[in-house]
């Protein structure tokens, strides 16, 4: 009768020093707060209206012509924080985490959208912003002219989207991209909205 709490100690025990072997610690590796008047050498324009104001990233009108960070890229597992806000009725403010940094018509790696469609549908989607197996969340009562702050972490499979401090969407991805081949960038995208970025911070996550 004795071995049995004995052997259940020893078990809880082992959890415990496994799970603290697996925590990560977060290294932030960029950060861009756009107090400038121009967009730097950091990034790679390919198109539309991308510009600064006011210490802020703009776009009115890109047609799916990313700004792409091209001089970071971005960790295996890591966390990305950035702030945006839309000026428009449509709200449709997107980015791309993960992706090659080419263009592409309908989205980069994983392609994050809060407030698409005429603000009907926010999505995570995986190479293709109409993905069948896209996550998505429907009628999330966005609003024009509120700063929404974003925090995306990805650890392996999984990646968990934040908003104001709720998590707000998942991803799990059987096969999922990887920076060793070329998946490796980040890019603030638009269609046809009035947007604006700020506080961009980027982690890795690494053992402690």
């Amino acid at each position: 009768m004795r071995f049995f709490p004995i052997f259940t100690l020893l078990l809880l025990l082992s959890f415990a020093v496994f799970g603290c072997s697996s925590e990560k610690k977060a290294i932030l590796v960029f950060e861009d707060s756009f107090e400038r008047a121009e967009i730097s050498e950091n990034y790679e324009v390919q198109g539309g209206d991308w510009r600064i104001e006011n210490g802020k990233l703009k776009s009115r009108t890109a047609k799916n012509r990313n700004l792409v960070l091209k001089s970071v890229d971005l960790p295996q597992n890591g966390i990305v924080e950035l702030t945006m806000k839309s000026h428009s009725d449509a709200v449709d403010v997107k980015f791309n985490l993960w992706g090659d940094g080419k263009i592409h018509d309908h989205g980069d790696g994983y392609t994050f959208i809060l407030g698409g469609w005429n603000n009907r549908i926010s999505v995570i989607s995986r190479l293709d912003e109409h993905e069948k197996k896209r996550s998505e969340k429907r009628n999330a009562n966005l609003e024009k002219e509120i700063l929404y702050k974003i925090k995306v972490e990805r650890l392996f499979s999984k990646i968990r989207w934040f908003v104001n401090g709720e998590l707000f969407l998942e991803y799990s991805d059987e096969t999922p991209l990887k920076v060793s081949d070329g998946f490796s960038k980040l890019s603030f995208a638009n269609w046809k909205s009035d947007v604006e970025f700020d506080d961009l911070k980027i982690y890795a996550l690494e053992e402690k």
